[in-house]
């Protein structure tokens, strides 16, 4: 015996270690046992609930507009409204329905687009009028209020109770539960295994989970792993009892229903006959325990802080007064973990086998459910059966976004990744209860990666979007124009200058910076075999070839696109979406091993700020290459799907003869500190063929007219059949992970996400003022019946149809037929196509 353990005092061995006993871990745990796994132990520092979940409000509200999110918060709701009979607990579930306010004509799009998803999951949602909601809250004042919606059966829960439900369930089935318990490291071990040293002893196991809460970055450091997420303070008061609520008890409508708020900043409620009111503040919210939370700290609360909740507080009280006529009894002033983009982490920890993250939840009672069910699913069955990709934590960069790195430029203003990730923490906390409509950027703490066309770009008046982290060309304002963004649910005000930048990359010539493209060198002796082992296509063997594939995971659900490019005999450049860098990273560095568990010789090397990407495409695009290259650029000796190394501007560059844009063109990728040089060359060259810069809302109407899928198509809850790429994928002559699961998956019976295809459909929009176009999660309906949702759509002003992309089922995915689309709650007509609205034969593209 090791004399430096502790003596053991749990199993010492397990399949899952569970580290945090807040909802998260509970349910996990709950959801585990329900899979059949019971050789699990919960690891609890303190007392189950003692961090975040005692403290929390605990409501779950159906008005969302993400289907991820949505489906999350209809499973909570279904299972807290069963978990008594379930699991014997009581958990105080009351449900008098949720009301979201809406002032402005934005926030009424806002809940407007939360119609679609409501109705295809198959929940109440309605939008009333400030009348309507008068007569179901009595109490509220609406008279400035243009609209409301009304969610019926949502409500809120008792948050301790549910967390002892799933645990107590979960221990009777046969899991551990370890409390006072402290990990104090975790190592990882040679076989793949992991061990958790707690202060009861040390525990073997094939899976661990850091549901630690506000603690889960330091639990994440035992590995060296960061978790980006931040403990953000947040308010909420309880009343004395309110006479009014008193005399209500007992009436048709005992209890009012769950108020959400923008002018508020957050959420009222009754909490037995007393009134609650939660603040998410819009300005001066603060972080907490920077530097760590202490390991002692149990049931933290802090002093209550009304100078800085106070003018949300006072519109609260003037929203409904009944509240103001009494006391406040207590303030609950406790830390809620955030992260930077409203999505918690949930999922694999990258570079880290076997280790999952499921925490930075900011509404842990709505989310802990559905993220504990699909984990288990995940770590069990190795799928989910919902797309989690916006909350997979590989989403994230894992590198310091302070450090300053040799060839992007990083111009964070944060002193490291940390005090970033805290910022933008604060920043979503903030924002919690702001309208968000779709292309609105949030500008604080950026940039922080940047490509070298960077300053050149914004000086010829780009506006930027972020992805991953970089930041990316959105639209050019035109000259003349206030130089500002346009957003909006509806047809917004970069529309005219969009129609112009496609029309130069459809009639003359363009320029696209897409340096924030993941790239990657793949050498070695056994390149081919490794990638051949990993994708569903062709891996070419030919210098200069291109192919583009799909990588699926065991289960045969699509995991990435990539484009391989064979640059010489097993050398491969590989290039796939920026928002997919760290997972495609952490895919192939975990897959190095074939089936027999011998290694694949191969080197992985991340190319990704190394190397600028820069497109030129357009009729002209050739012309423009021969006039800075020495290189023949005709199609004779430079086709379609093919490479070369060549120079332009002066510049070493791989030419990549694909084009996303569906027109001719190349994809340019040179050394990131000579981007600039060639990027000034083409600009000078083809002024008299009227080059122009375009930018990614012109990409993404461009790509739409020839019905180029993106990430928010292919998704890992599909397989690749049901997204219309078999041409691909090719099991009849190769083996590759996830073949005999995708094979399978043929004849088995078609439920839920298995009975979906993927549909292009042209949307029947009018040019009529207000006009919107499909943007994703808006309802597909054969009648009055709901059969699917939009992935992703836009105007195509080539053709000037209104395009999108949908799954539905797969009884009405057949070119020709008629559907509807409920856009911002207007039905619209719409027909599934067959071929691509723009230039199918693709002449343009191969010319």
């Amino acid at each position: 015996m090791n004399p430096r353990k502790p003596i053991n005092l749990i199993p010492e061995q397990a399949r899952v270690v569970i580290i945090g006993g807040g909802v998260h871990g509970a349910s996990l745990l709950w959801h585990l046992a329900q899979e059949g796994w019971t050789d699990t132990v919960l690891v609890e520092k303190a007392e189950l609930t003692s961090g975040s979940t005692w403290h929390a409000a605990g409501q779950i509200t159906r008005s969302v507009a993400d289907y991820t999110t949505a489906a999350f918060h209809h499973y909570a709701i279904e299972l807290y409204e069963e978990l008594e009979a379930l699991t014997g607990q009581a958990v105080s579930f009351h449900q008098p329905g949720g009301l979201r306010v809406a002032y402005t004509d934005h926030e009424v799009d806002a809940l407007r687009s939360q119609l679609g998803v409501g109705r295809y999951i198959g929940y109440p949602i309605e939008l009333i009028s400030p009348s309507e909601a008068a007569q179901i809250n009595p109490f509220y004042d609406f008279t400035d209020a243009k609209a409301v919606i009304w969610t019926e059966g949502e409500g809120h829960v008792d948050p301790s109770s549910v967390t002892m439900a799933f645990a107590n369930s979960a221990r009777a089935a046969g899991a551990t539960i370890s409390r006072r318990n402290r990990v104090t490291n975790i190592e990882p071990l040679a076989n793949g295994e992991w061990e958790v040293v707690t202060e009861k002893g040390t525990i073997t196991c094939e899976h661990v989970v850091d549901a630690a809460g506000c603690y889960a970055h330091q639990v994440g450091q035992f590995t060296g792993l960061a978790v980006p997420q931040a403990n953000v303070l947040h308010h909420y008061l309880v009343t004395d009892e309110v006479p009014e609520f008193v005399a209500a008890m007992g009436t048709d409508r005992p209890e009012i229903p769950v108020m959400r708020d923008n002018r508020v900043a957050g959420y009222i409620r009754q909490e037995q006959t007393a009134g609650l009111i939660g603040i998410y503040e819009h300005a001066g919210a603060e972080s907490i325990w920077d530097s760590g939370v202490p390991w002692e700290a149990e049931n933290p609360l802090f002093p209550a802080d009304y100078d800085k909740i106070a003018p949300w507080l006072t519109e609260a009280f003037e929203r409904i007064p009944v509240l103001a006529d009494v006391g406040i009894k207590r303030v609950v002033h406790g830390a809620i973990t955030h992260t930077t983009d409203a999505h918690m982490l949930l999922g694999p920890a990258p570079d880290h086998r076997n280790f999952w993250l499921n925490t930075g939840s900011s509404i842990g009672l709505a989310w802990g459910p559905g993220a504990g069910r699909e984990l288990a699913r995940w770590i069990v069955h190795g799928q989910t059966e919902l797309s989690l990709r916006h909350y997979d934590p590989r989403r994230y960069s894992y590198t310091d976004a302070g450090h300053n790195d040799a060839f992007a430029s990083n111009r964070s203003t944060a002193s490291s990744g940390t005090d970033y990730i805290r910022r933008k923490a604060i920043e979503d906390y903030e924002w919690m209860f702001r309208v968000h409509p779709p292309g609105e950027e949030r500008q604080d703490h950026r940039p922080v990666w940047v490509s070298a066309l960077y300053d050149t770009l914004s000086e010829q008046r780009a506006i930027h979007t972020q992805a991953y982290g970089w930041e990316q060309p959105k639209w050019f304002v035109p000259e003349g124009q206030p130089f500002e963004d346009a957003y909006g649910w509806r047809r917004p005000g970069w529309y005219d200058a969009v129609r112009a930048e496609c029309a130069a990359a459809r009639e003359r010539v363009a320029l696209l910076d897409l340096s924030a493209f993941t790239k990657m060198d793949i050498v070695g002796p056994d390149a081919h075999e490794f990638l051949n082992h990993l994708t569903t296509g062709i891996v070419p063997t030919t210098h200069g070839r291109i192919a583009l594939n799909y990588v699926l995971t065991p289960t045969g659900r699509v995991e990435t696109e990539i484009t391989l490019t064979c640059l010489g005999d097993n050398r491969y450049y590989l290039v796939s979406g920026p928002v997919s860098h760290q997972r495609d990273l952490d895919w192939l560095r975990q897959h190095t091993r074939r089936p027999d568990g011998t290694l694949f010789d191969v080197d992985i090397m991340d190319r990704t700020r190394e190397n600028g990407t820069l497109v030129v495409a357009g009729p002209n695009a050739r012309e423009l290459l021969r006039r800075c290259s020495d290189t023949d650029m005709s199609g004779e000796a430079f086709g379609f799907l093919r490479a070369q190394e060549l120079r332009i501007c002066d510049v070493e560059v791989k030419a990549l003869r694909v084009g996303f844009t569906g027109s001719l063109g190349w994809e340019l990728h040179a050394p990131m500190n000579q981007l600039l040089q060639m990027y000034t060359g083409l600009l000078s060259a083809g002024a008299d063929l009227g080059v122009a810069n375009i930018g990614s809302h012109a990409l993404n109407s461009l790509r739409m007219e020839k019905a180029y899928l993106t990430r928010f198509e292919l998704t890992h809850d599909i397989t690749p059949y049901q997204a219309g790429v078999d041409r691909w994928v090719r099991p009849e002559r190769k083996d590759f992970i996830g073949r005999e699961a995708l094979l399978s998956s043929i004849d088995a019976p078609a439920t839920g996400s298995a009975n979906w295809n993927l549909v292009y459909l042209h949307v029947h929009v009018g040019d009529n003022p207000g006009a919107a176009d499909c943007v994703g999660g808006e309802g597909v309906f054969v009648g009055e019946t709901a059969i699917g949702l939009t992935t992703s759509g836009a105007y195509g002003f080539t053709v000037n149809r209104s395009l999108a992309f949908a799954y539905v089922h797969s009884a009405h995915s057949s070119p020709g037929t008629e559907l509807t689309v409920l856009i911002l709650g207007e039905t619209v007509p719409a027909t599934v196509l067959d071929l691509a609205a723009y230039d199918p034969g693709n002449h343009d593209l191969r010319g």
